[in-house]
């Protein structure tokens, strides 16, 4: 059996990429003929045009398609003989990219048209939050399952010796890793980082993650932080992985008010960090995130800026936070995830 994944772009670094990296490399360590397939590759990726997938195509192959975007691959796959795996990481509401990014707009409008439309083309449909596959069984999708994005601790290695010296000092840094998208919300937590401010003027907000296709959105933020006479805003933009480790290490609070979450990678990767998380209630937030961190119901910038303070100055409720975290980690380990797949990929072989 050939097991194939396809999907519309292939990027190293962002969490679907990631995943689909991962996952190659594990089927063909298992023995399995497996190759990526994809509309846009990054030249770092060594991938395959998904139109030649025709030549692949065959009733014994499992065909894995990652979606979460429309895009013209979705009309190609139906009707193809293989069997099909969708693996669903859930699509931004479009209505976030309205006067922002009007061509993402109107393909993530078609995602949720398709995502109705291939319902009974998938033998299969998997999600990678608990929150997503409800999404799936309301779209009419027969079999559902939540498997965990696949996320390899061992590459979280590697460090920026630099970054670490010019930010392990005695200021607060408080981190958010998004791109810089109108759903993530940055401008919450930059409101509520300038009332923080006023308790704590030693702090800093770091914000790793490029803006390409928010630009507009990127330039109300940077607008915003004029306006509010903030200093110590750092938009970092696309930054190496070992930087993003570094930022990880030296930070004290990860702040998310993001308004739409499909898993949220950075959440788990707080936990592995150590960083007490405060979040926003929002979509699968709260599956991803258990008992490990807290939840806020609305955002009083005043009072999570307040929590913020407390969390910093009270070892006690850092530390109880910090243990929670590694508990609900074991949920994510890779090792797991990986045995979770196998057995799916089992099953298809054996059927």
């Amino acid at each position: 059996m050939k097991i194939h994944q396809i999907l519309p772009s292939i990027t190293p670094g962002d969490a679907i990429g990631n995943e689909v990296l991962l996952m190659r490399d594990l089927l063909r360590s298992w023995g399995y003929e497996s190759d990526i397939f994809a509309q846009h590759i990054h030249p770092d990726v060594r991938a395959r045009q998904y139109k030649e997938y025709k030549l692949e195509s065959s009733s014994q192959n499992l065909l894995i398609y990652h979606f979460s975007i429309g895009s013209e691959i979705s009309n190609f796959i139906t009707g193809l003989p293989d069997r099909k795996i969708m693996i669903y990481h859930n699509i931004t509401p479009p209505h976030f990219f309205c006067g922002i990014n009007d061509t993402l707009m109107h393909l993530l409008d078609q995602g949720r048209k398709e995502l109705e439309s291939l319902s009974l083309e998938f033998d299969l449909a998997l999600a990678v939050s608990e929150y997503n596959r409800i999404e799936l069984e309301r779209a009419g999708y027969r079999d559902t399952a939540e498997l965990p994005l696949l996320i390899d601790f061992s590459k979280y290695q590697s460090y920026n010796s630099d970054i670490l010296k010019n930010f392990s000092d005695e200021w607060v840094n408080i981190l958010f890793v998004g791109r810089i998208s109108p759903n993530k919300k940055q401008e919450d937590i930059i409101k509520t980082f300038y009332y923080y401010k006023c308790i704590n003027p030693k702090a800093r907000l770091l914000l790793p993650g490029g803006y390409n296709g928010c630009e507009l959105y990127f330039q109300s933020l940077l607008d915003l932080v004029e306006k509010l006479g903030l200093s110590d805003v750092h938009f970092l933009g696309m930054v190496p992985f070992k930087d993003l480790v570094s930022y990880y290490m030296v930070s004290n609070i990860f702040l998310c008010m993001s308004e739409h979450e499909g898993f949220n990678v950075p959440l788990v990767e707080s936990m592995y960090f150590g960083v007490p998380i405060i979040a926003y209630n929002a979509c699968a937030i709260p599956h991803t995130l258990g008992d490990a961190g807290i939840l806020v119901k609305s955002k009083s910038y005043i009072e999570i800026a307040e929590l913020i303070h407390l969390v910093v100055e009270d070892q006690a409720i850092r530390e109880r936070l910090i243990s929670r975290q590694r508990e609900r980690l074991k949920a994510f380990e890779y090792s797991k995830i990986a045995a979770e797949f196998y057995a799916i990929i089992k099953r298809f072989e054996l059927e």
